[in-house]
C-alpha cells in the first residue's frame, strides 16, 4: 500500500504520485469517486475513496490478473483512515446502459455474462480480497482490445438503489458473501430486468418471473433471505451457472434485438440431446466484434450463409437467420475453446462431452487433460461400481506425463467415502438418474439411503454436517453386521478419509 499522507483528493491533485484526478463521477454520497489518468502511460483509471478496513479487503487484488476483471493498480493512503482505490478503466457501454435499453437479457446471453464475473470474483477470492463494487455500471459489456463483459470498479449508484445483503453489518468491509449476494442481484437484473426485494427471498416460489425452474434455483440460493440457505461465496453460484450454461448454450433462438452477445454453437457432443428442431425465424443485430469473426464465418458457411462483409472481416449491421437445418453442421469440439464457449473464461480446450465438463466441475483444476470415457456413468446404480468406474476416468483423463493429479491423490484416501463421491457427482451431473441401490447390505442400515441424502444436499447447497454424519453412523452400521466385505472393505473407515472427502466437496459448499 503505497502512502500518500495528507494528499488532497480532488479534481486536478495527484494521487500516489502518478495519477491525476480529472472529473467526478456519480454515485451514493459520502464516498469521492473520480476518473483520472495515469501520467505515467495516459491510461484511464478510476479513483474511489476506501476506509481503512476497505483498503484491508482490496489489497490482495492487486496481484490478480483475469480476463474479465479489471486490474487494481494501487491502494493509496490518503490521511487518516481515508484511501483511494486506483483501478484500470476501459471506457465502453456499460451493462446497466443495456438494460436500460433492452429491459433484460436473454438467459443464454445473461447466464455467460453471470459466468464469466463469476469467475473472476472467484479468482479475487482465492487471492484474499474481495471487490466489493459489482453492479451494473461497474460491468463494460465489450471493452476494446478484451474480452467481455469486464467487472471494473465504479461507485455504486444512487439510483436505483442496490439491495445490500441482509444480514450484512453495517459500515464492515466488503467479503465474499458481499460479492455473492451482488452477484446475484446482478443476475436478476439481467434475466428478469428488475432488482430483488431488498430482504432477499423466502423461497423459490416467491420468484414469481424465473420461468426456468433451473434458473429460479440459482437465484434462490444467491438471494434466500435465510443465509444458512444462501450461498456465501461464489464456487456454488458458478457451478450451477456452468452446469445449466453446458445445457443451453447454442440451443435457444434469440428474440430480436441488442444482447452482449449471440450464442456460440457447441459441438455435437455437447448438444443436449432431442435439440434438433429447427428454430424460428430470428434476426438479430450484430456489431462489430473483430475477435469473434472466426467463429461466426465457420458457422456462417456451415448454414450456409452468404455474408460478403463477413469475409471481409466486418460483422454486418443485421444477419438475417432465414432457417436452420435441423441437422447441425459437424464441428470439431477440439477446435472450440472456452473463449468461445465460456463457463469459466479461462482459454482451455473443451472437453467434448457434456457429461465429462460437469464432472470436471467437482474435480480439483485440471483433473481432465481430455474426455474419459464416462458412458455409463449416470446409469450405474451401485455406488460401489460407480466409484470404481469414476476412479478410472479420473486417471484416464488425466494429463499425461505429469505426476498423480490432485483427484488422484483425493481418491486415493477416500475409502469408504469413495462412494460418497460417486453419490454427489452423479446427483449433481444426471438429475434424471435412477436410484441408488446396493445389492447384499443391511437394509436397517440404510446407506443407499444416506448417500442419497449426501448428494441431494451437496447439489442444494446445504450443510453437510449432518447427512455425512448419517453416512459414516450407516457405514459402521455395515460394518458391525458384517457388510464391510461385500462392499470390498475389511473394517472400518481409517483416519483421513472423511477428511478427504470433506476436501473434495469443500469447493461446492
Amino acid at each position: 500500500m503505497s502512502s500518500d499522507s495528507n494528499a488532497e483528493f480532488s479534481i486536478g491533485s495527484t494521487v500516489a504520485g502518478r495519477f491525476v484526478v480529472e472529473s467526478a463521477l456519480d454515485g451514493k454520497p459520502g464516498r469521492a469517486a473520480f476518473r483520472g489518468k495515469d501520467s505515467s502511460t495516459g491510461e484511464p483509471v478510476v479513483l474511489l475513496e476506501l476506509d481503512g478496513a476497505e483498503a484491508s479487503a482490496l489489497e490482495k487484488a492487486k496481484s490478480v490478473e483475469h480476463a474479465h476483471l479489471e486490474r487494481v493498480l494501487e491502494i493509496a493512503k490518503l490521511d487518516g483512515e481515508r484511501h483511494a482505490l486506483i483501478a484500470a478503466h476501459v471506457e465502453g457501454e456499460t451493462l446497466a446502459e443495456r438494460l436500460a435499453e433492452v429491459g433484460k437479457k436473454e438467459p443464454v446471453d445473461a447466464v455467460r455474462s453471470a459466468l464469466r464475473i463469476a469467475d473472476a470474483l472467484t479468482a479475487l477470492h482465492e487471492a484474499g480480497a474481495s471487490h466489493g463494487f459489482v453492479h451494473a455500471t461497474s460491468v463494460v459489456l465489450e471493452p476494446e482490445h478484451k474480452n467481455g463483459p469486464l467487472l471494473g470498479y465504479m461507485p455504486v449508484p444512487a439510483e436505483p438503489p442496490m439491495p445490500e445483503r441482509p444480514d450484512r453489518e453495517k459500515g464492515a468491509p466488503p467479503t465474499p458473501a458481499d460479492d455473492a449476494w451482488a452477484t446475484g442481484v446482478l443476475f436478476h437484473r439481467m434475466l428478469l430486468g428488475s432488482l430483488p426485494p431488498a430482504g432477499g427471498y423466502a423461497n423459490e416460489d416467491a420468484i414469481a418471473d424465473a420461468d426456468d425452474p433451473a434458473l429460479k434455483t440459482v437465484l434462490f440460493h444467491a438471494l434466500a433471505s435465510d443465509p444458512t440457505v444462501r450461498a456465501q461465496d461464489m464456487r456454488p453460484l458458478r457451478r450451477e451457472l456452468a452446469r445449466w450454461f453446458v445445457d443451453h448454450a447454442g440451443e435457444e433462438p434469440i428474440a430480436p434485438g441488442r444482447h452482449s452477445r449471440e450464442p456460440p454453437p457447441l459441438p455435437p457432443s455437447l448438444r443436449p440431446s432431442g435439440s434438433g428442431a429447427p428454430r424460428v425465424e430470428v434476426s438479430i443485430e450484430a456489431r462489430r466484434r473483430p475477435k469473434r469473426v472466426l467463429v461466426f464465418t465457420l458457422v456462417a458457411v456451415g448454414l450456409g450463409l452468404v455474408a460478403g462483409s463477413v469475409a471481409s472481416m466486418l460483422r454486418p449491421k443485421r444477419v438475417e437467420v432465414i432457417a436452420v437445418p435441423s441437422t447441425p453442421p459437424v464441428e470439431s469440439a477440439a477446435a472450440i475453446d472456452l473463449g468461445d464457449v465460456p463457463v469459466t473464461g479461462e482459454s482451455e480446450k473443451m472437453l467434448g462431452s457434456k457429461l465429462a465438463a460437469c464432472v470436471a466441475g467437482y474435480l480439483p483444476e485440471k483433473s481432465f487433460e481430455k474426455a474419459p470415457d464416462l458412458g455409463t456413468f449416470c446409469g450405474e446404480t451401485d455406488p460401489k461400481k460407480g466409484a470404481e468406474k469414476l476412479r478410472v476416468a479420473i486417471v484416464a483423463g488425466a494429463p499425461k506425463g505429469q505426476g498423480p493429479t490432485d483427484a488422484m491423490k483425493i481418491f486415493a484416501r477416500l475409502g469408504w467415502y469413495e462412494m460418497a463421491a460417486f453419490a454427489v457427482i452423479r446427483t449433481g451431473c444426471c438429475p434424471d438418474a435412477k436410484p441408488l441401490a446396493l445389492a447384499e447390505t443391511k437394509a436397517e442400515c440404510g446407506l443407499a439411503d444416506r448417500l442419497k441424502e449426501l448428494g441431494e444436499t451437496v447439489a442444494a447447497v446445504k450443510s453437510i454436517d449432518e447427512p455425512l454424519k448419517k453416512y459414516t453412523e450407516a457405514v459402521h452400521c455395515e460394518v458391525s453386521k458384517g457388510g464391510g466385505r461385500t462392499l470390498g472393505r475389511d473394517g472400518p473407515p481409517k483416519g483421513g478419509e472423511d477428511t478427504a472427502f470433506l476436501e473434495l466437496v469443500k469447493r461446492l459448499q
